[in-house]
């Protein structure tokens, strides 16, 4: 039997039509775009949650988030693939600096190695013994973090920046140092540092996960990679006002095309900073996995630049957010369809793991293995796909006590909204409305009739769901050793 390794790469906020595999005019990750030539790139992926802990709970369970408990925290029932694949002797690690995705929200579960960029970031209070190392540690961090004085130098002191590059850059190591007292995560230096140092040592089958942050806002790439794409840097100050004032306010500004592609051309530098890493990683897979290795690369969730009056990547459902890039690598399959034009999601990527192994597909996953697609073949898919979350006045909830459903479904072309809070509904169809501007939902009724059923006996199963793990839960309370039968 074959020794094989799985190796997932995840990219927060990643649009795939900022990427040159999607028909993007700047080739904004070269390397990245190089890599992929060896695989396939799906050019219809969509996440079944339009921010991470609802999109990341439907990649690590393959259920949708509302179903089976909710996502956040992951529920103790849903089941995450890592488990399945440590259960099977497959060694696991993971690195992740995102505050959604650490051991707080249950996604430590199944990892050998987990390394949780976040974790420095917990609420602390004072400590109650007196020792004087601890006493001066937590001054010093209150001292350091006071009025987000790491983020005034970055903006405001000339040469901060760079220097803080160059240092992080060229020792990666000293991110472990700073980690207790100041807002810096886990950057692509250091992650790449750490997933390569573990590789050359790790010969045995493997599954591996390395998220990267970088390209999510606030956007303050390193000067040459804004010069890789553009022909001008952006000065700090007009970094500042952009992330800190516009895209935070954008309700005080006029949004100009000037602002919106100034904005784009730092997102684009983020996307190219990562990616500059990234060939370091992608070379010594190669060297080091001529043959059964599976790279799959993909996003969590988009990005909004103003399209229907959003930036960031909350409190909407619409494509810019939805849409996700995804390439699947086998190395060692130089027969791999290049161009998949199949609608696939999210949840396919545990059972395609999962496959990939050989291992049995749970039958609680909803999602569909993509191996088969990758090799010509093909797989039934569902009629319609929905994504979903909890939000409220445009902000992420984390359930149903504290926000409102959000839910889109697509089929056959189409896609509905539907948004609890409002009591809105929006219909549009896609192959001649792309961009989701013309709401059809008086005009086509028994479409719309349609998306209401499907939309009510999804949240029947939710509900039927849910009160069937309360029951559960109560009954695994009960002391059966002191019933008499």
């Amino acid at each position: 039997m074959a020794h094989k390794s799985v190796i997932l790469i995840t990219i927060d906020a990643l649009r795939p039509d900022h990427l040159k595999a999607y028909n993007y005019y700047k080739n904004t990750a070269p390397n990245l775009e190089k890599f992929v030539k060896k695989g396939s790139v799906f050019t219809n992926a969509l996440t079944n949650g339009p921010e991470t802990p609802s999109a990341f709970s439907s990649l690590f369970t393959s259920i949708l988030p509302f179903l089976s408990g909710g996502f956040s925290p992951l529920p103790t029932q849903k089941l995450i693939f890592p488990q399945i694949l440590k259960e099977n002797g497959i060694y696991t690690y993971g690195i992740h600096s995102n505050p959604n995705l650490g051991e707080y929200f249950n996604y430590h579960r199944g990892f050998d190695v987990f390394l949780d960029g976040e974790r420095y970031k917990e609420k602390q209070d004072m400590p109650n013994n007196r020792i004087i190392k601890k006493n001066s540690l937590y001054f010093l961090k209150k001292l350091l973090n006071y009025k987000n004085l790491f983020n005034r130098l970055m903006y405001g002191l000339k040469g901060f920046n760079k220097i803080k590059s160059l240092l992080r850059n060229r020792f990666p190591f000293l991110t472990d140092i700073f980690l207790p007292f100041t807002p810096i995560a886990y950057n692509a230096p250091y992650v790449v540092n750490k997933v390569t140092s573990f590789l050359k040592k790790y010969d045995k089958e493997l599954f591996l996960w390395a998220h990267f942050m970088d390209v999510h806002s606030p956007f303050n790439p390193p000067s040459k990679n804004v010069l890789a794409i553009n022909n001008s840097d952006i000065i700090l100050r007009e970094r500042s006002f952009l992330n800190t004032e516009v895209y935070q306010n954008p309700e005080k500004y006029t949004i100009s095309s000037e602002i919106l592609d100034k904005l784009k051309i730092l997102y684009d530098a983020e996307i190219n900073y990562v990616d500059s890493y990234l060939k370091y990683l992608f070379e010594l897979i190669l060297q080091k996995f001529p043959k059964d290795c599976l790279v799959i690369i993909t996003a969590d969730h988009g990005e909004s630049f103003f399209e229907h009056g959003f930036f960031f990547h909350q409190g909407n459902i619409y494509d810019e957010l939805l849409k996700i890039p995804l390439f699947i690598v086998e190395i060692g399959n130089d027969n791999a369809i290049k161009t998949i034009n199949n609608i696939v999601q999210i949840i396919d990527i545990a059972p395609t793991i999962i496959d990939y192994f050989g291992f049995s597909i749970p039958d609680t996953f909803q999602g569909k293995s993509l191996i088969p697609l990758i090799r010509g073949e093909s797989i039934e898919r569902e009629k319609y796909i929905i994504s979903e979350t909890y939000q409220k006045n445009g902000i992420m909830k984390r359930n149903g006590e504290t926000g409102y459903k959000l839910l889109s479904i697509r089929a056959y072309g189409w896609k509905y909204i539907y948004n609890e809070q409002f009591d809105e509904e929006l219909l549009f169809y896609l192959k001649s409305d792309p961009e989701e501007k013309v709401n059809l939902i008086t005009k086509e009724i028994a479409k719309l009739t349609q998306f209401r059923k499907i939309r009510d006996s999804h949240f029947e199963e939710m509900t039927a769901v849910d009160e069937f793990s309360t029951i559960s839960k109560a009954i695994t309370k009960i002391d059966f050793k002191n019933i008499n039968l």
